[in-house]
């Protein structure tokens, strides 16, 4: 079943418009006309069935879905800036994984740096990715992909579980199955390709953060916030079940 997220509000018994892009693609890409649909507004989900009528595609509203696909915790994921097309993999399968919350940041071993003048250009396109993932894995809010920050900003990012991925952490930090419990939020930093510098690895410890360690092998930046996700995804979830 297909879902879009509505820009106006949905009401059982009325019609919801779709916008063009959305008539575009429900009518020309995925065929869509007459079956029914997932539509989403402010978080909550209904269903809808499709139609075409005086040129204009809608959802007519039949019920609403009690059914949320959202961790009862909140996932925040703090990514060094990373080459594009391994960033934007990390974008989608973090709002797979039910993340809520990505915040870019640079540090001292990044290769990729920040632009000022690619800023709304970056921002637009993943913004585009998290909806558009979110949409496919019919997830009832669309995770915030903030500006990218500096690593000193980034440790600001308050939640009540706050964990660091090291790769020199295995056999004297803790894991993920140890330290996560019944938080209701958590924040887990990731570094770049070159990882973090024992420097900044201090700095995040004395700020409160806790060091994990995802394994015995060195993940590469992309597979560890992906695996991260996963882990802490299942983990806090399980504990609210």
């Amino acid at each position: 079943m297909h879902q879009f997220f509505c820009e106006t509000p949905l009401k059982i018994g009325e019609p919801y418009i779709l916008t063009k892009e959305q008539a575009h693609h429900a009518e020309n890409v995925a065929r869509l006309l007459n079956e029914k649909v997932r539509l989403v507004h402010s978080g909550e989900a209904w269903f809808g069935v499709l139609e075409k009528k005086d040129g204009k595609v809608t959802a007519m509203v039949t019920e609403k879905d009690q059914n949320t696909h959202e961790n009862k915790a909140e996932i925040i994921l703090a990514m060094a800036l990373i080459r594009r097309e391994k960033f934007e993999l990390v974008l989608q399968k973090a709002t797979e994984l039910g993340v809520t919350r990505i915040i870019p940041f640079e540090s001292s071993r990044c290769v990729v740096r920040s632009k000022e003048e690619k800023a709304a250009k970056n921002r637009q396109r993943r913004t585009d990715i998290v909806r558009e993932a979110a949409q496919q894995c019919k997830r009832n809010i669309i995770p915030e992909v903030s500006e990218a920050v500096s690593f000193e900003e980034m440790l600001k990012t308050e939640a009540e579980c706050r964990m660091a991925a090291y790769e020199n952490a295995y056999g004297s930090g803790s894991t993920l199955s140890r330290t996560i419990g019944k938080q209701r939020s958590f924040l887990i930093v990731i570094g770049p390709e070159g990882g973090f510098s024992e420097e900044e690895m201090e700095r995040m410890k004395k700020e409160g953060l806790i060091e994990v360690t995802l394994g015995s092998r060195i993940l590469r930046a992309e597979t560890a916030a992906i695996s991260a996700c996963a882990l802490i995804s299942e983990l806090s979830e399980n504990q609210w079940l």
